[in-house]
């Protein structure tokens, strides 16, 4: 018998003659690229590569800020025990998201708009609406004496933002801490005020206090331009429809009797 057809077969097996991405996922395989892509994006970027952003750089946090009590007023009539527990809704999120303290109220995510949720509150629903490149929008409750330990984001293709709506009276006790490349920075959030920031920055939250935090976070694209805004497009694009997202959307899904998730407009 000829033994070149074993040998190659061999070859094969070693992986010396299959292609490097065959039978991976898109999201798969930008996670493996996300360096590349991170360094492309930002020699793209519109903004400087910085922890903490200047957040006269977007134009609609000023909107936000001024409607920020209508925002508060709607999170803060939710429960929190119909809040689900971040760690229940994503399993990607299980080492971050161990303490059930840390609840998030989606309002959108990566194209999906969660109409229930929406109509819950409909001011904030309207005003995220006007936001250009949003990519995600939580009611995010850290719960007295919760902790979210250390970690970073996905891209730099996309920046965080919160606003915050109730913050403990001892304000000092709650806070974030942000490890930029020129300084450890440490933030307590004030009530109507706005933080803009690089989460691919390892950050840690504490809320050291017996009252709960409230936020509006959300996460936006990046201005870009050329090549990085088009390869930031394609990284988003493999990143809803992998199992992170999909996953998320059908928990999201499976709490109403009917999907409650729908491409956003």
């Amino acid at each position: 018998m000829n033994d070149t057809v074993p040998r190659r077969a061999d070859k094969a097996a070693h992986g010396k003659w299959r292609l490097p991405f065959k039978g991976r996922s898109l999201f798969e395989i930008g996670k493996d690229l996300r360096p590349r892509i991170d360094r492309v994006i930002i020699r793209g970027s519109l903004l400087p590569d910085r922890a903490i952003l200047d957040t006269a750089w977007m134009p609609w946090i000023a909107m936000l800020e001024r409607n920020w009590e209508q925002i508060r007023d709607e999170a803060v009539r939710l429960r929190t025990r119909d809040i689900p527990a971040l760690g229940d809704l994503s399993p990607d999120h299980g080492r971050i998201a161990a303490d059930r303290r840390w609840k998030s109220f989606f309002l959108a995510g990566y194209g999906y708009r969660r109409i229930e949720n929406c109509a819950r509150a409909p001011v904030t629903a309207a005003l995220i609406a006007r936001i250009p490149g949003l990519v995600t929008a939580v009611f995010s409750v850290l719960e007295a004496g919760g902790r979210i330990p250390r970690h970073y984001g996905m891209t730099k293709g996309m920046l965080t933002y919160h606003l915050a709506l109730r913050v403990p009276r001892q304000r000092a006790q709650c806070r974030i801490q942000i490890e930029g490349a020129d300084a450890l920075h440490t933030i307590c959030w004030a009530d109507g005020r706005s933080l803009l920031f690089d989460d691919t920055y390892n950050h840690q939250v504490w809320n050291d206090t017996d009252e709960d935090r409230y936020i509006l976070l959300l996460q936006v694209r990046r201005p870009c331009r050329g090549v990085a805004r088009l390869l930031l497009g394609v990284f988003l694009f493999g990143v809803k429809h992998s199992r992170f997202v999909q996953d998320i959307k059908r928990r999201l899904d499976a709490l109403g009797a009917e999907p409650a998730l729908r491409p956003a407009r």
